[in-house]
């Protein structure tokens, strides 16, 4: 009794497990893509009121847990023992928060526009729990500034198996009233955006005789269930039955996963303050006609009220355009360069006393500061091919005279993490006096002015730049620092903040964009937002973790920057010829790549040669080590952000 949406559903996912089943014993285990991506949307009905004099204003977080997997066994060349492949080690059972929606005011049944992609595993028990708040702080991330009205949990194969990929369940907890839904749908890969302009005409009023509508425009796409799912809304036009909104540029995977004939509900609604919105009238229509209908008559839409037709929709603009990925632009050679700042201001404490945020351990145990530069430069430094780093820091005495921003180490730049670690321990053995206040603005203008000028030196403009700013307390120039950054949103640059200690942090979250767009004291807008702020201790169990919510952002702030500069990728760097490849072995004697063989074992050395390595408790992510091999020779290597201490490493050779 499936209906056809269901059948086609059923009949792609057996076609997908049957096409994963069939390349098992032919495709190596790491290298299979054993998962769907998948978009989930949020909606909420019947919550309780917890403001006194108004509606609620709800938004939720979303957090995801998968079970412990054990690292996957592959076989050894030649057929020897089974090796551990850590690249299939998953994260702990503990529930990591995967986002937060958007601010719904004055409403007890939210729509929310804000989606959140994830990967689904067929195989695994993921957990997804939806906590839902009441608004009570306005732009605070702290959630004990907000009212908890309760939270659901479903596991992603409960969403993914149940009718129409929604699953609805009672709130428990909190007020325990109310419904959330989950509705997932599967990804498809599309990176078309499109600038949309609408606009109204001669609009149903409902404001009466003495008053005029307020109209706002909400997209939604519907499901395969014939539901509808709100995707995009407008800004508010206060007192206009003709109203023009503005441009706005969106995904059209967003907008209709892709599929520009899919039906569009375009619907008209009058604002008011309690969140009762009122009913104007909607038009069903899809992408694709409202691209054609730009400049033509088809493109004046009769909007539909009641079984009558009360105003029209005119699509003003339609332009879709293709976005360059992250993957093309460092094809292309792009080269992405980390600089890291270092607060030593007073309030870090002696580093000479245990307990303090720049104590040096002598058993070799990281501090915060380490950590964090471990875990995020461990990733970025492979997308830099000199891999040389500047390093500052800033709220010292230097020569009787604070400094807001001084190098750290002999030179320059130094060389890749260990180089950033080493900076970093060698400025305790030489002397520093803490000082303060706490001034981010000299750090910025310089981050700033180094991100353009790597920038200008590169083919192209290819280059982009990534500042980690690691610090302990309160910014004292917020107003000067909020300057800066809209100042660098224009720049080539990303600005990561790491929250290091148990200091509060909140007036860290007004310089992240996510709850709005910053604007200096000329209230001159920035460009885009670059800013990501991390409290470390949020993360400090899971090092991986920190840099996966740190760096997040970084590959549509790439995008982002370079579209607007119109930069496009370069073409693809080509793959080296590997026959004409020298490398020199560990004993200096530079070894010449031939296609010839030269006699019996020739050509032994390019088969990969495997061994395991035990990481000592002492060993931190990004350091150095020299080991050797079965055959006895020397070999270097970094120990990998995320490897825990007295972890395993497997080594290719």
């Amino acid at each position: 009794n499936l209906s056809p949406a269901e059948k086609e559903k059923s009949k792609k996912l057996s076609a997908r497990m049957a096409a994963m089943l069939s390349n098992a014993d032919q495709v190596p285990l790491s290298n299979q893509q054993d998962y769907m991506e998948i978009e989930l949307s949020i909606h909420a009905r019947n919550l309780k009121k917890l403001d006194l004099m108004s509606n609620s204003d709800p938004f939720c977080v979303l957090y995801l847990s998968e079970p412990k997997k054990a690292a996957a066994p592959t076989s050894a060349p030649g057929g020897g023992p089974r090796l551990l492949n850590l690249g299939m080690i998953r994260s702990s059972e503990r529930a990591v928060e995967i986002g937060r929606t958007e601010v719904v005011y004055d409403t007890q049944n939210p729509d929310f526009t804000a989606t959140f992609k994830v990967h689904y595993h067929f195989e695994e028990n993921q957990m997804l729990t939806v906590k839902i708040f009441d608004e009570d702080k306005k732009g605070s991330k702290n959630l004990n500034d907000h009212d908890y009205a309760g939270m659901i949990t479903v596991s992603l194969g409960q969403l993914m198996g149940s009718n129409g990929n929604v699953v609805v369940k009672n709130v428990s907890g909190g007020t325990g009233q109310g419904v959330i839904a989950v509705r997932a749908e599967e990804v498809t890969a599309c990176h078309d955006q499109v600038i949309l302009q609408l606009a109204g005409q001669g609009l149903k009023n409902k404001d009466g005789w003495f008053g005029t509508s307020d109209p706002f425009v909400t997209i939604s796409r519907m499901n395969e269930d014939g539901t509808w799912s709100l995707v995009w809304k407008s800004e508010v036009i206060m007192n206009n039955l003709s109203p023009k909104f503005k441009a706005a540029q969106i995904q059209v995977q967003k907008l209709c996963n892709g599929d520009y004939q899919r039906p569009l509900k375009l619907e008209f609604w009058d604002w008011d303050s309690d969140g009762g919105h009122d009913h104007m009238g909607y038009v069903e229509t899809n992408l694709g006609a409202i691209i054609e209908g730009v400049g033509k008559p088809s493109g004046r839409m009769p909007v539909q009220y009641k079984g009558k037709t009360h105003g029209s929709l005119v699509t003003m603009k339609a332009e879709v355009f293709q976005v360059a990925t992250l993957t093309e632009f460092l094809s292309g050679g792009m080269q992405m360069s980390l600089m890291v700042a270092v607060d030593f201001t007073g309030s870090n404490g002696s580093p000479m006393v245990p307990g303090t945020l720049h104590y040096l351990d002598p058993r070799g145990l990281p501090n915060q500061y380490q950590s964090a530069i471990s875990c995020i430069g461990g990733i970025l430094q492979e997308y830099d091919t000199d891999k040389k780093f500047p390093i500052w820091g800033f709220g010292a005495r230097i020569n009787g005279v604070v400094n807001h921003c001084f190098q750290i180490g002999d030179s320059e730049e130094v060389h890749g993490v260990g180089g950033l670690l080493d900076a970093y321990r060698g400025v305790f053995a030489k002397g520093i006096t803490m000082s303060g206040p706490t001034l981010f603005s000299s750090i910025l203008a310089s981050a700033t002015q180094h991100s353009i000028a790597l920038a200008q030196s590169t083919p192209n403009q290819q280059a982009y730049s990534v500042l980690l700013i690691l610090t302990d307390g309160i910014i004292n120039d917020m107003r000067q620092t909020i300057d800066a950054l809209v100042t660098a949103s224009d720049a080539p640059l990303s600005v990561i903040i790491v929250g290091v200690g148990n200091a509060d942090f909140s007036a860290m979250e007004a310089l992240d964009g996510d709850g709005g767009i910053l604007k200096d004291s000329k209230f001159k807008p920035a460009k885009r937002d670059i800013v990501q702020f991390v409290p470390f201790s949020k993360f400090a169990a899971s090092p991986s973790r920190l840099a996966a919510e740190t760096l997040a952002e970084v590959p549509t702030q790439v995008v982002q920057y370079m579209s607007s500069k119109k930069i496009r990728p370069m073409p693809p760097v080509p793959p080296p010829d590997f026959s004409q490849v020298t490398a020199s072995d560990d004993t200096g004697e530079t070894v010449q790549g031939s296609d010839q063989s030269t006699g019996p074992g020739a050509g032994a050395s390019s088969v990969p040669q495997f061994f395991e390595v035990s990481i000592p408790p002492t060993a931190t992510p990004g350091a150095e080590m020299v080991v050797k091999s079965p055959e006895g020779h020397d070999i270097k290597f970094i120990v990998p952000a995320g490897c825990p201490a007295g972890g395993v490493v497997r080594l290719q050779y």
